[in-house]
């Protein structure tokens, strides 16, 4: 749902509102930590738990009700009625009145949107998968680092409670600061940026050095706060990979990238949990720490060669995105 409402989001937004809009849903996601806590502190029941879980989620439901299709969805489909329809109800919400009825939306009318005709245009479409490729890459790596983080905290910081607190804060930092960010060096630059600090706050964390207490004591220590910084750049990336890849994606293959870059990073939401409590334990912590910021440059870099985006137009099919990379010119 989380991925649903969030590509709908982007579809119906003009773009220059797409960054802010971004930074404000990733908030709620971190805002939902102390609901989430709350749920679980006020209901010792587990059957009490989840009913007071399900009753939010229904509450949630009501905007996807009454939220409208998305315009591009149905062109992609060839569903011409269907989308000018879609357009009256947004001009009707926003207090105009569209006259559609002269006008002509072009579609393909031969293309068939399918999950067949998706995997074949990938194949078509190199640019299109190495794009695809690259995007999962990153998801896993951020999924592997944040949630990493987040089954990890009880390990990192002496207090498991103060430990989650300050995540929270950390990844508002993370998410807030990404919007200036963005409008200031763009998507890309600002990926590779957020990704090279994570990395460098990896490095800074392998030196057993005590700020305040002492091994015996289990106080603060120089890991401790660089995870802290750490997770403030790890959440930026967790962030910027959603607004960068809902508009690398064209609308025909959007939710088939969002899948399986959905699907990559549960694939290291596994993994991080591995690294930060167990693998730390069997050899020296400095040797996934190496790794973890090795990642992080590797995923810089790959992002390096992806394409400016910008506050323009959505790429609609596998073309756009052909003719995009034909475009573009490396540039830092």
């Amino acid at each position: 749902s989380l991925t649903g409402m969030y590509i709908l989001c982007q579809e119906l937004l003009p773009c220059q509102y797409r960054n802010y809009m971004n930074s404000w849903s990733m908030s709620l996601w971190a805002l939902g930590y102390p609901i989430g806590s709350a749920i679980g502190y006020y209901c010792n029941d587990w059957n009490d738990m989840f009913l007071v879980a399900c009753l939010v989620l229904l509450v949630t439901c009501i905007p996807v009700v009454l939220a409208t299709e998305s315009p591009r969805y149905y062109v992609v489909r060839g569903d011409v009625k269907a989308a000018k329809r879609s357009l009256a109800r947004l001009a009707w919400m926003n207090g105009r009145k569209l006259e559609l009825e002269k006008k002509n939306i072009t579609v393909d009318e031969e293309r068939k949107q399918n999950l067949v005709q998706q995997l074949k245009e990938l194949y078509q479409y190199p640019v299109l998968l190495v794009e695809t490729l690259t995007q999962i890459f990153c998801w896993f790596v951020v999924g592997m680092s944040y949630y990493g983080f987040n089954f990890g905290w009880g390990s990192i910081l002496p207090d498991v409670y103060l430990a989650y607190v300050m995540a929270m804060v950390g990844e508002l930092i993370g998410y807030i600061s990404l919007v200036p960010m963005v409008a200031l060096l763009g998507r890309r630059r600002s990926l590779m940026l957020y990704f090279l600090l994570a990395g460098v706050c990896y490095l800074l964390a392998i030196p057993d050095v005590y700020v305040s207490g002492s091994e015996e004591e289990t106080g603060w220590t120089l890991e401790s706060i660089m995870c802290l910084f750490g997770i403030v750049f790890v959440s930026g990336c967790f962030s910027g990979m959603y607004l960068y890849s809902a508009e690398l994606a064209p609308t025909t293959h959007r939710g088939l990238v969002f899948a399986w870059c959905s699907s990559g990073a549960r694939i290291g939401s596994f993994l991080g949990p591995f690294i930060f409590n167990n693998l730390f334990e069997i050899t020296d912590k400095s040797v996934p720490l190496c790794v973890l910021a090795l990642l992080m440059v590797m995923c810089a870099t790959v992002i390096f060669c992806l394409v400016k985006t910008g506050d323009g137009a959505i790429a609609s099919g596998p073309e756009d995105v052909t003719q995009r990379r034909a475009r573009h010119r490396y540039k830092f």
